[in-house]
């Protein structure tokens, strides 16, 4: 005579004697696995370092600038635009409008050169401006320095300003 069966040993012979409730459960137990793996990956993907959104610096810009020279103070303009780390536009130098050349604009940091021609009695030749800035907010700190294999130049510190940025108003003003 055959022992009474458990109700887990009863369970399993309805599996096994009826396949489409085990292709059913054998499916249900896929599906539980995947969202697992799922959500395990999603968790493991939000740790991972994001990359920094980078500022805007699309527009105009404009800072006072004392060059390394006596009574060199001038109004300098900076115009900005591109895509991703390509940053174009120009940049005044002496009141006078350079392209920019070899830009970049990465995370919090945007450099560039311009050129100029230096015309004196003795030769013509041409001078590069490096550029060097880091983003805060709704102005760029800059170092530029300028190269000429005439004469030597300290660099210069500056903080240009974005044109037509709203700036926020203290509530008891």
């Amino acid at each position: 005579m055959d022992e009474p069966k458990s109700g887990m040993d009863q369970l399993i012979s309805q599996i096994r004697n009826n396949p489409v409730v085990a292709l059913l459960i054998f499916l249900g137990s896929i599906v539980i696995a995947l969202s697992a793996f799922t959500n395990a990956a999603r968790n493991l993907w939000e740790l991972a370092p994001k990359k920094a959104a980078s500022p805007d610096i699309q527009g105009e810009w404009q800072a006072d600038v004392v060059y390394d020279w006596p009574n060199a103070k001038f109004s300098e303009r900076f115009r900005f635009s591109g895509k991703g780390e390509r940053l174009s536009g120009t940049a005044s130098f002496l009141g006078m409008n350079r392209g920019i050349l070899e830009g970049k604009s990465q995370k919090d940091q945007v450099q560039f050169i311009t050129k100029t021609q230096e015309f004196n009695a003795d030769a013509n030749h041409s001078v590069t401006h490096r550029y060097l800035g880091k983003i805060a907010n709704d102005e760029i700190h800059f170092v530029m320095q300028t190269e000429d294999a005439l004469s030597e130049h300290l660099p210069v510190e500056f903080i240009a300003r974005k044109l037509g940025a709203a700036k926020a108003t203290p509530l008891n003003e």
